[in-house]
């Protein structure tokens, strides 16, 4: 537990009240927490993570992860979470890893609005895919999504980021238009969104933006299961232990 921010630590990327660097780290039933107020409408440097994970085949399993902006720094490598707690208002998951959510509860923070305001307060996702070069990408499979604000499922930090929500639960916090292009239009031809068989008031198709695709069974299918972060070459020893302890 800690409560830096971006400006207290002289930016974003350092704020983490943990930091891990080294591959193969697992975590179980363990919390991560930055206590940082809640950023208000205007604030800057108010970017406050709990973990920032940036070595390679990481897994989480259990865990929680508490702030508000910035929670989630899921930086760099292939990372698997299960069956975790994830809370923030903007930007919660962000980074440029590879990593697969699996059976885990986001919950929004963000700033609720008022009956009949649609004023858009928070986003789940920001991932910073640079290029089509790039074998990155954050997918969530059997989740749900749940809370305060009206946000979206992500914001494209980088021209080329690439999130997929599959069999997810979506509470009517989710934005109708669903996705946005970091107020960037030239975004809207390289972004890789992805819904697939998603469920809830916040996940009708019909409002999304253009970019957004309701994928096919064979778009889906590299998204769903743990080939999508090469886990049969490292992940199955990880789960035996975590499962065992």
């Amino acid at each position: 537990m800690w409560n830096d921010t971006a400006n207290s630590s002289h930016g974003t990327f350092y704020s983490a009240s943990v930091s891990v660097f080294a591959a193969g780290f697992v975590a179980k039933n363990i919390s991560f927490i930055n206590v940082a107020p809640i950023p208000r409408p205007g604030d800057v440097g108010a970017q406050a993570v709990a973990l920032r994970i940036g070595g390679d085949q990481a897994a989480f399993w259990g865990c929680g992860f508490f702030g508000a902006q910035d929670t989630l720094h899921d930086d760099r490598g292939r990372h698997y979470f299960k069956e975790c707690f994830i809370q923030g208002s903007i930007d919660f998951i962000f980074g440029d890893a590879r990593s697969l959510y699996e059976n885990c509860r986001l919950i929004s923070i963000a700033d609720p609005v008022p009956a009949g305001v649609r004023s858009i307060t928070g986003s789940v996702t920001a991932h910073a895919r640079e290029s089509n070069q790039e074998n990155t990408g954050y997918s969530f499979v059997n989740c749900s999504i749940g809370g305060t604000g009206w946000i979206w499922l992500g914001r494209a930090w980088r021209p080329y980021s690439r999130v997929v929500f599959a069999y997810t639960s979506m509470s009517n916090i989710i934005a109708s238009d669903g996705w946005n292009d970091w107020n960037d239009p030239s975004r809207d031809q390289s972004v890789f969104y992805g819904e697939y068989k998603c469920t809830g008031d916040g996940a009708h198709l019909a409002g999304r933006v253009p970019y957004a695709l309701e994928l096919s069974d064979v778009q889906a299918l590299p998204y769903l299961n743990t080939s999508f972060i090469d886990g049969d070459l490292w992940l199955k020893p990880y789960c035996d232990s975590l499962i065992s302890a």
